[in-house]
């Protein structure tokens, strides 16, 4: 099963967040250190986490081309990238090193699904169930419910919204220049595994859990 990870030497918002320690390992070396039962491949301009990553024999590292290390390339440019440089054929899963409390056995549930369901992807996203306003250039506009009649949030209909915990694929989806191909499997992921890196706040908020 093959797991492939971005991973980038700096951060704009959190400087060096991915070589932070948490739980006594640093933040990049958390998450893959629980995949030793996976194929991992690391996408990486950090010469540190080449020379690092040596030591695990269930990770294959690669430096990432120059013209892909720009702040505007997209994941799915990199994954093409990645399945043209290793001639990949089997599902992929994507994943970050900023959710923490990445659990694997989420990884093999929706590899499952694509395996085995005949789904073309998978992806994470928390479910959501309330009242939804949208703003419109005369004011704002009830999404998913009538103002005028109160309804119980749990009789409104249940929407989900993307969370970057995990995306899974056939690699012929990335020629919709998408992850997400036309017959998707919704995995809900909740607290606290929907938790991601991205501010300061996010990261004294993993430390305290």
């Amino acid at each position: 099963m093959i797991v492939y990870i971005p991973i980038k030497k700096n951060s704009q918002r959190v400087p060096q967040k991915n070589f932070r320690k948490f739980k006594g390992k640093t933040l990049w070396e958390n998450t893959v250190d629980k995949l030793n039962k996976f194929n991992v491949f690391i996408d990486t301009d950090s010469d540190l986490i080449a020379e690092e990553s040596e030591h695990k024999d269930w990770v294959t590292c690669f430096h990432r081309r120059r013209h892909l290390t720009g702040d505007q390339v997209s994941v799915v440019d990199l994954l093409k990238n990645f399945v043209d440089q290793f001639s990949i054929n089997e599902p992929i899963c994507q994943i970050h090193v900023t959710s923490p409390f990445l659990n694997p056995d989420h990884i093999k549930f929706a590899l499952d699904k694509i395996n085995n369901e005949g789904y073309d992807s998978v992806f994470s996203a928390d479910a959501v169930q309330n009242r939804f306003w949208r703003k419109e250039n005369y004011g704002y506009c009830p999404v998913n419910h009538n103002p005028m009649k109160l309804e119980q949030t749990q009789d409104l209909p249940i929407y989900y919204m993307e969370n970057s915990y995990l995306y899974a694929f056939k690699p012929e989806v990335l020629e919709y220049n998408n992850r997400i191909g036309y017959n998707p499997y919704i995995m809900e992921i909740g607290f606290p595994y929907n938790l991601d890196i991205d501010t300061e706040e996010d990261w004294k908020l993993v430390n305290i859990i």
